[in-house]
């Protein structure tokens, strides 16, 4: 008796289980269309120190830099090392000659 009693439940299982799949099958739409939301921007992680407050702003054009570094983030995070200070935030801009200029803001100790 008990086994009897085991295969109606799998049974029901079965049938609850194909009834919400159809019903799942008849609500999704017929013809896909593009998302409301394109994309999501979060941050990578979570702010582990207080705020970057910028104490002096460094720089100048790429080409010579000290450090010999090809891109103006490299080259503010090699000042950031030699100075001991926190990279705030790095800006990059061409002049009318087509230099990189590059600059730094830097949160010092």
């Amino acid at each position: 008796m008990k086994q009897v009693k085991g295969q109606q439940a799998d049974r029901r299982k079965l049938i609850t289980a194909i009834g919400i799949g159809s019903i799942a099958t008849l609500a999704a739409p017929s013809k896909w269309s593009k998302p409301l939301v394109d994309s999501v921007m979060l941050p990578a992680h979570a702010q582990t120190s207080v705020m970057c407050v910028t104490d002096t702003t460094v720089g100048g054009p790429l080409i010579g830099n000290a450090s010999g570094a090809t891109s103006c983030q490299a080259a503010c995070e090699a000042e950031a090392t030699a100075q001991s200070a926190q990279l705030c935030a790095v800006t990059e801009t061409v002049d009318s000659g087509g230099a990189t200029l590059c600059g730094c803001d830097l949160d010092l100790p």
